[in-house]
């Protein structure tokens, strides 16, 4: 609507004026009442942060990933350390039990032999010595064994109070046994290396997102709806209302940030730089612990086979003095020293059987193959 509006206005020419009346016209561009019904849509068609950001996603769930692997490697290795650990208490206490029948046996007869005056008491004391130690030594390595499996069924996740067994026995095999030499590492296959690896990955994905700053952003957009102007608000919704409809893109472009993208990406490249240095490190620590691990495993093996040999003679004195005792040309010193030599031999043995396992562990463990999928 054009509504004329009278303005006095005056105008100044050299040395005179000249007046007049002059129309203006007024534009109402809305009017009192107006309503609009429509909506709008929009299609991202370009953008650099975007797309990093996508790739960073793949990356963070391979990350979460070898998390989990980390962690379920560093239980195997809790697991298998406490399970090796009650076996061998379950060992120890078998052929505790048999040595103490044994030596038992030993005893009621020289409890006879004292009654019809063959020994002395003093001889008959030693012996019930020799039997009291291995009965006090069984009373400690059952202890023990309940120790054993409350720290297994604590490594295992289980309630302690809950019965477990381990009914497995301790048997090497041959290739187990056999001496190494010269193992290659394969980085790969250890997990801190893998997560170094996707640390770089995604540090690379943070400095390309930094750079994608620098890219224009393209998006396109649709907007339509209906819409109705009045002089009355009733009249609204009496009338036809009139369609429109718009179509376009948008574009950003950044122009200057102050030298913030710069310095951001000055900083990640040195983030990514120091990732590289730990890997480079980490490499050498793998390839020392391999060759470390190596020569654990080595000497635990020929301290296993000395200590086999060691049990097995001890084993052998024990039952050749034993049986000169019973047919009276032995003494009860060599009974008892017999004896005791036997009790440490299954000590050492059993002791070198664990360094051996465990060396075999850790040895899996710095090759990266402890734990495979």
């Amino acid at each position: 609507m054009l509504d004329p509006i009278p303005l006095a206005a005056s105008f100044g020419t050299g040395g005179g004026e000249v007046s007049g009346d002059v129309l203006v016209a007024k534009n109402i561009f809305q009017l009192p009442s107006s309503g609009d019904a429509g909506a709008t849509i929009s299609q991202l068609l370009f953008d650099g942060s975007y797309f990093v950001g996508l790739k960073a996603a793949k990356a963070y769930q391979s990350l979460a990933q070898k998390s989990i692997q980390q962690s379920r490697i560093q239980t195997v290795d809790n697991v298998t350390k406490a399970y090796y650990l009650v076996l061998i208490t379950q060992e120890r206490i078998m052929r505790l039990n048999s040595s103490i029948a044994t030596l038992d046996s030993t005893v009621r007869q020289s409890r006879q032999m004292y009654a019809n005056g063959f020994i002395e008491k003093i001889d008959l004391d030693r012996l019930e010595v020799s039997l009291n130690n291995l009965l006090s030594d069984k009373t400690k390595f059952d202890s023990g064994l309940d120790i054993s499996k409350m720290l297994l069924k604590f490594q295992m996740g289980m309630p302690i109070e809950e019965p477990i067994n381990a009914s497995d026995t301790l048997a090497l095999n041959s290739s187990e046994s056999v001496l190494l030499k010269g193992t290659k590492a394969n980085y790969n296959e250890r997990i801190e290396y893998a997560l170094l690896e996707n640390q770089k990955i995604l540090q690379n994905l943070d400095l390309k997102n930094v750079k994608a700053g620098y890219y224009p952003s393209i998006s396109a957009f649709a907007t339509g709806g209906y819409t109705r102007q009045d002089v009355k608000f009733v009249n609204l919704f009496q009338y036809k209302w009139y369609s429109y409809a718009l179509l376009g893109v948008n574009m950003n472009i950044p122009i200057f940030d102050g030298f913030g993208k710069h310095y951001k990406g000055q900083q990640k490249k040195l983030e990514l730089r120091k990732t590289e240095n730990l890997m480079i490190a980490l490499k050498n620590t793998i390839d020392m612990q391999v060759r470390q691990s190596e020569i654990t495993v080595n000497n635990a093996i020929r301290t296993l086979e000395v200590q086999q040999k060691n049990m097995d003679l001890a084993t052998n004195v024990s039952r050749v003095v034993k049986i000169k005792y019973a047919e009276g040309v032995g003494t009860n010193i060599e009974v008892t020293n017999a004896e005791d030599a036997l009790r440490d031999a299954q000590t050492n043995y059993y002791n070198a059987l664990y360094d051996l396992l465990v060396a075999q562990l850790d040895y899996k463990k710095a090759l990266g193959t402890l734990v495979t999928e």
